[in-house]
């Protein structure tokens, strides 16, 4: 299938198994965002739509929060919820002139 196996590809699997059960993925946007940098890169195989570099299903990976590209074209989408608060810098900003 040309799957490269490494520690690395164990990790990478593990933190998307862990994505998928905590449903973190990341907005339609990003998603295609990463599709077409794939896309446009060496490394993608049309026919398999999977990347050479890390043998990934790149319509999968690249729903996937802590998913990254192996040679960084794009990185893993932290998205934090912090519902209705809000952080104020101002204070901040002015206790440190």
């Amino acid at each position: 299938m040309g799957v490269p196996v490494s520690i690395e590809t164990a990790r990478s699997l593990a933190k998307a198994g862990r994505d998928v059960m905590l449903k973190r993925y990341v907005t339609d946007d990003v998603k295609q965002g990463r599709m077409e940098e794939c896309m446009r890169c060496p490394s993608w195989n049309e026919k398999s739509n999977r990347c050479l570099e890390c043998g990934c299903q790149m319509r999968v990976k690249t729903s996937l929060s802590s998913s990254k590209c192996p040679l960084g074209k794009w990185n893993r989408s932290v998205q934090l919820d912090t519902g209705d608060s809000a952080v104020d810098s101002t204070e901040h900003e002015k206790s440190t002139k």
